[in-house]
């Protein structure tokens, strides 16, 4: 695991900056490619926090999901306002870090279902309490999250059966 040992603070090395500011980097791109939504917030930008949770460990993986949602919603003007979007990159911090938990513990499929099932249905199912989005946010919104939560993952399982054995990371 990068930057830590056990009892230790979260330190960065310089190379572990990098990895994380080019993965942070890779999520302005991907949020770039939309996939159709009512609130044009769904993109290609998950792929790399999940390839930073698998590859770098969950805090890696939080990090980059944090700060590509909320890159991806400066991309598209807030839609949802500010403070609902701290909330998603919230969301999306914590299902990287499961994802890449379960991965650490060699559950790679147990890793895509978990952050499939957790991103595409579970975080917006929260929005179902919430008085101005309720139900119908959560009915408009479910295929197209699914769809690119799906995306996202293959693009980042591809890349890690790719990668590794083959890459000193």
């Amino acid at each position: 695991m990068y930057g830590r040992k056990k009892g230790k603070k979260l330190k960065l090395t310089t190379k572990e900056l990098v990895l994380v500011s080019v993965c942070i980097a890779l999520t302005v791109i991907g949020s770039m490619i939309k996939i159709p939504s009512p609130f044009g917030t769904v993109a290609l930008d998950s792929a790399p926090a999940f390839l930073a949770a698998f590859l770098f460990g969950p805090v890696f993986g939080a990090i980059v999901a944090f700060f590509g949602h909320m890159l991806t919603a400066l991309n598209v003007g807030m839609p949802l306002t500010v403070l609902i979007h701290l909330l998603i990159a919230t969301q999306m911090a914590i299902v990287c870090s499961i994802a890449g938990l379960i991965y650490k513990k060699g559950y790679f499929v147990l890793a895509l279902i978990s952050g499939f099932l957790l991103n595409g249905v579970v975080a917006p199912a929260t929005f179902i309490i919430i008085p101005q989005f309720g139900m119908p946010f959560f009915t408009a919104m479910i295929v197209p999250l699914l769809l690119g939560v799906g995306i996202n993952l293959a693009v980042a399982a591809i890349i890690v059966r790719t990668l590794r054995g083959r890459v000193r990371l």
